[in-house]
């Protein structure tokens, strides 16, 4: 799949530089787009930055539980899939599965059983070849909306939508998206807005941010 970078300089949380990662990703279509134009999902992120000095004491606490995802649910959505572990890839890019519908978990941030900071999911919404994902439904999301994600070890995280952004790319705020500190809560990234034909990407990104119930 083609990829495209942020056009201005971004700069991931402390969590990505801990690691000296810094980059993140975005996902794909919403339903409407990706049926009129079955156009394959992108992924992209931000251009490289210089290192900034990490917080010590939230990577101390990060550290302490960091167990995989494996499952996320959200039954109102009708959203069930598995999730994967991942990194970047050669091109300083977040990976994802090929398939839409497996999602992607930034393992270098925090994790369900976290004791602060953002579980960062995303996944491609749309392909050519698997058709349209179930984080295609994103966009439909409404708060209180309730949300699992089940890990390695079989415990079982729920989680209550608060906010559902649509945003323009480039104004995504990834400090406030990959974070290590503040209360443990999910965010789940997928793209919308319109289809830039020679871009081969979309414009907007749509965020759900949802609170740990428990």
């Amino acid at each position: 799949m083609n990829r495209q970078r942020f056009t201005r300089r971004s700069v991931v949380a402390a969590i990505a530089v801990a690691v000296g990662l810094l980059a993140v990703m975005t996902g794909c279509a919403p339903v409407a787009q990706a049926e009129r134009q079955a156009t394959p999902s992108q992924t992209v992120a931000p251009e490289r930055v210089e290192p900034k000095p990490v917080n010590t004491d939230s990577l101390a606490l990060l550290s302490l539980q960091n167990t995989s995802p494996v499952t996320i649910s959200m039954p109102a959505l009708d959203i069930e899939m598995p999730i994967e572990p991942h990194g970047l890839d050669v091109e300083g890019q977040m990976s994802l599965p090929e398939s839409p519908f497996s999602g992607a978990w930034y393992q270098y941030g925090s994790a369900p059983d976290s004791i602060q900071g953002s579980t960062v999911i995303a996944a491609h919404v749309d392909s050519r070849v698997y058709g349209v994902g179930p984080f295609a439904r994103l966009r439909e999301a409404q708060a209180g909306m309730a949300i699992t994600v089940t890990d390695q070890a079989g415990v079982v995280h729920t989680y209550s939508v608060v906010a559902v952004e649509r945003t323009l790319k480039a104004e995504v705020d990834l400090s406030k998206v990959f974070t290590a500190v503040g209360d443990p809560h999910l965010v789940l990234i997928t793209c919308g807005g319109e289809f830039v034909q020679e871009d081969r990407s979309y414009t907007d990104n749509y965020i759900v941010t949802a609170e740990k119930v428990s």
